[in-house]
């Protein structure tokens, strides 16, 4: 049995009722058997997680104001052009379509252009939204119709989508509906999935629970994800690039008129947030004129290395080279660079798809006095299973 108004077995509707009970004390005319349900599934039926998990829902809804947070809180404009997101149409069971164009992302535009006070809050406001319009969706349509259909096209995924900020700033969204929106996640298909994916998934997975992770289908880049897609949805209720048949106005098949579809962000919105905890930082004091090379070991193919630094005072050089073993010579990764980085500190990532050592040099240009160097560099390797996931894909 699904678990659903309708499909219950005796002793999931034994424990729904039961629910209804031990929750009467917090009972609202608005919470509805489709309602309760909803954490009950979350919890595989236990109840007592059940009645947990759904107490503390209302008490973070009691907390954060939910009834007017999306007025209260309204999104700066920087998230409201830039952030990938719209809605296309329903599936064929109803559900909301809502595409993100994640590949596109600007990650550090994003950040740059947020106080960090700002970011839960941004958090929850895009998805109290998708929430809100599911409802609406329903009372459109004149049924309970549960959850969202999502595309997550991966198209143009680069290194840059694991800057440490956006990952943790990802992942508090995912925590967020996970803990607060429980089955609001119907499926989620992953579109045109780059080399990069598996890491990139290893980083998110841990923040979802069983249930949603199963929802997962990832559709290699061939020519058949299309397709897949439309077993799912009409050809009228997606946009031609996504292999259906809508366009905008002036013909363009993306319907950018309904999809945010990401894109470099003005520095004009830049807060100029300092991005990292100093407490996370590594120092190391670099003599006048010196050079100071640190190794890292990269053990397992197509992981990355990502990187944070800042001096206290003046610029240094940076460069990054790979140590070939057959040889005494080396492959060149970052061509060395000055930076003036006492400003702003630098950040940045490196795809490293093969084993090996990664030397990270840096250089203090100055011949009259040391400097002292704060940084954060780490190896992020993709897990086994997320591996195997992009492998194998789901075209079927």
């Amino acid at each position: 049995m699904s678990g659903r108004v309708g499909d219950l077995s005796p002793g999931q509707a034994e424990k729904l009722a039961q629910l209804k009970v031990n929750l009467k004390d917090i009972k609202k005319d608005t919470y509805t058997d489709q309602h309760y349900l909803r954490f009950l599934r979350a919890r595989k039926f236990n109840l007592k997680k059940s009645e947990d998990m759904f107490r503390k829902n209302a008490e973070w809804r009691a907390k954060n104001k939910m009834s007017t947070f999306l007025d209260d809180h309204p999104l700066p404009e920087a998230i409201l052009k830039y952030w990938p997101n719209g809605t296309s149409g329903v599936d064929k069971e109803g559900h909301l379509v809502v595409i993100m164009t994640i590949g596109r992302i600007d990650a550090r535009g994003v950040l740059f252009s947020l106080k960090a006070s700002d970011r839960e809050t941004v958090g929850i406001h895009i998805i109290e939204k998708l929430y809100h319009d599911a409802r609406e969706n329903s009372k459109t349509q004149g049924k309970y119709i549960e959850g969202i259909t999502f595309i997550l096209d991966m198209e143009g995924l680069g290194p840059q989508i694991l800057w440490k900020p956006f990952i943790s700033l990802w992942n508090e969204i995912m925590v967020i509906m996970e803990q607060y929106y429980p089955e609001t996640v119907n499926k989620v298909f992953i579109t045109r999935p780059p080399a990069i994916f598996p890491l990139t998934y290893s980083l998110v997975r841990p923040f979802l629970d069983e249930g949603t992770k199963s929802k997962v289908k990832i559709l290699k880049s061939s020519s058949k994800w299309q397709d897949t897609l439309l077993k799912y949805i009409d050809d009228d209720q997606l946009p031609k690039h996504w292999g259906g048949s809508q366009v905008d106005p002036d013909g363009d098949p993306k319907c950018p008129s309904k999809i945010v579809l990401a894109g470099k962000v003005p520095e004009s919105y830049y807060m100029k947030d300092q991005l990292f905890e100093e407490e996370a930082l590594s120092k190391i004091v670099i003599s006048s004129g010196g050079t100071k090379m640190l190794k890292y070991e990269v053990r397992v193919p197509e992981s990355a290395i990502r990187y944070v630094f800042k001096t206290d005072e003046g610029d240094v050089t940076f460069s990054i080279y790979k140590k070939i073993k057959s040889s005494e010579g080396k492959e060149i990764i970052r061509e060395e660079k000055k930076y003036n980085c006492h400003v702003i500190p630098v950040d940045g990532e490196v795809e490293a798809e093969t084993t090996g050592f990664y030397i990270f040099c840096f250089g203090n240009t100055s011949r009259m006095k040391s400097k002292t160097l704060s940084y954060q560099i780490e190896v992020l390797e993709p897990d086994e299973e997320s591996l195997e996931k992009s492998e194998l894909g789901d075209d079927n």
